[in-house]
């Protein structure tokens, strides 16, 4: 009986030694980044026309306060740049022709200083790598052009993002 339990205990190590042995591989997993820069408008607001009807609006100019909603996402900082399309408004009809793009001024919402628009790219904002949820931000226009012409005048802006 001896005999039976030895070859019995043998066995069982023999097999957990030809089963127990562990083979252990590893894999190398490669992530290649690229660079994510993207804006887009939030469009859940969108104020973005005047009415100057009384003689104050056309002497203190008019705000709209969160005008316009902009979001960005990106895998490092960026810098949001704001310009006019062109120099001047387009004017419908019998307008003045010379209305400067710069009578229009844009700022973060929040912010006291505005930017008057011009052709060259002039940085509006800046902010840290993140998603549209933590890089959400409005906008608010000042229009101040001054005693012009009866006419509908349009201008338009183009914001740009990149990294510095």
């Amino acid at each position: 009986m001896n005999k039976t339990l030895f070859s019995i205990a043998i066995g069982c190590l023999l097999a957990s030694n030809v089963f127990g042995q562990n083979t252990v591989k590893t894999q190398t997993v490669t992530l290649s980044i690229n660079n994510i820069l993207e804006l887009d408008f939030d469009n859940t607001t969108q104020n973005l026309g005047f009415t100057f009807a009384t003689a104050s609006d056309f002497e203190d100019g008019k705000t709209n306060l969160s005008a316009a909603g902009l979001k960005v996402r990106s895998n490092k900082a960026w810098n949001v740049s704001v310009k006019a399309n062109t120099a001047n408004f387009v004017t419908s009809g019998t307008g003045d022709l010379n209305v400067a793009a710069s009578t229009l001024s844009v700022r973060k919402n929040g912010s006291t200083a505005a930017i008057p628009l011009s052709t060259t790219d002039q940085t509006l904002t800046t902010g840290a790598k993140g998603g549209f949820g933590l890089n959400t931000f409005q906008i608010d226009y000042i229009a101040k052009p001054g005693y012009i012409s009866p006419a509908v005048y349009t201008l338009g802006v183009t914001f740009t993002v990149t990294a510095p």
